[in-house]
């Protein structure tokens, strides 16, 4: 067996622990909750565990069917229109580096992305996918081209990192009274600042000019001239005029999108978070939320387990579950599943893209070179 499919496997099976672990706390929180005082206690822990995945799952369909259809199609669309603005953001990426894809292409191969990130076992299918189109397209340019995908994923996690650090600062009282939530604050302080650090290098600095000492290095190596190409094309985006600006722009439809999708969500779940005061000033407990999820998603975008599950629904509960805010750990959950749920129908509608595709065979072994 291949060390890939190994680590494959490790990562499915931290997933589903992840899940089970979760499950089973909130099945027993739920079931404890709708019993007399003191019935839960005289149970037994095997009686305990049968009732709690028995009427827990009852109870987490409840709670989710109080969603309605209207916030449903919301979320949906939402989530839509990130996979759309997100297109559209990778498009500027590959006009920085001379590549012209049409609007049609670049949201056709995004929705097959999404199809292959949600169901292809490797850990980066759906960017190989895209790569794989870009490079197509200009074939004289095709380290050029996979450097893009590389890019435009920088860029996004760059400006969602930003967008969550700028909502810190009105939840800073949540912050430093929980010790979840100053973890989780600290965490992505470090994943900002390393992912700064790589385009303040590959974008601005002189490390990665032609001539420079890395791309040297880099062409001594197998194949090393397509890497040394891309890393030097990576100077170009700092170099290109606006471009950075446009990222930002682009970045920020992004992020209020994914906040969007959630937020009709918790919407629909009941999910209202009390209002608090900073400065002196009242801010509606939307805040809050506003700085929980694009925190989540952010955390979950760590390679942990596939498509962050167990990740997610984990942080959202950590981190909502709490005395001050009030959210019951069944809601949060659902809340996370929901949400996942919404994204696993683009790709669906992805995977449906991608079968009347006339090359969908070279795309898959594409995709499958990462497994």
């Amino acid at each position: 067996m291949s060390r890939s499919r190994i680590i494959g496997g490790l990562r499915f099976g931290v997933c589903g622990l992840l899940l089970a672990v979760i499950f089973h706390i909130i099945f027993c929180n739920e079931v404890q909750l709708s019993l007399p005082a003191g019935e839960w206690q005289s149970l037994s822990r095997w009686q305990q565990r049968q009732r709690a995945w028995t009427d827990g799952p009852r109870a987490l369909w409840e709670m989710s069917n109080r969603v309605r259809p209207v916030e449903l199609a919301a979320s949906f669309g939402a989530c839509g229109l990130v996979i759309l603005v997100g297109g559209l953001r990778w498009r500027q990426v590959l006009r920085a580096q001379g590549l012209d894809l049409s609007v049609a292409a670049v949201l056709r191969i995004s929705l097959v992305a999404q199809f292959f990130n949600a169901f292809l076992l490797g850990t980066a299918g759906g960017d190989v996918v895209k790569a794989w189109y870009a490079a197509r397209s200009v074939p004289e340019k095709k380290p050029e081209a996979a450097l893009t995908v590389f890019a435009d994923r920088l860029l996004g996690m760059v400006a969602l990192l930003m967008f969550a650090a700028v909502l810190m600062l009105p939840n800073l009282g949540l912050i430093l009274r929980y010790e979840r939530h100053a973890a989780v604050a600290l965490l992505l302080t470090g994943m900002l600042l390393a992912s700064g650090t790589l385009i303040a290098v590959g974008f601005y600095s002189d490390l990665l000019q032609h001539d420079g000492w890395v791309p040297r290095m880099v062409r001594r190596l197998p194949k090393g001239d397509s890497f040394s190409r891309a890393l030097v094309a990576c100077r170009q985006f700092g170099h290109h005029p606006g471009f950075m600006t446009r990222m930002a722009l682009w970045s920020l439809a992004v992020n209020v999108c994914v906040v969007a999708a959630f937020g009709a969500l918790a919407h629909g779940l009941g999910i209202e978070l009390p209002d608090f005061a900073v400065l002196g000033r009242s801010l509606p407990g939307q805040v809050t939320l506003w700085y929980v999820i694009p925190a989540v998603v952010c955390v979950a975008a760590l390679p942990v387990t596939p498509a962050g599950l167990g990740v997610r629904e984990h942080l959202f509960v950590w981190l909502l579950a709490i005395p001050s805010l009030g959210v019951k750990p069944g809601a949060a959950l659902s809340l996370s599943l929901l949400g996942y749920t919404v994204n696993l129908l683009w790709s669906v509608i992805g995977g449906i893209v991608y079968l009347v595709l006339p090359d969908r065979e070279e795309i898959a072994a594409a995709g499958s070179a990462t497994e």
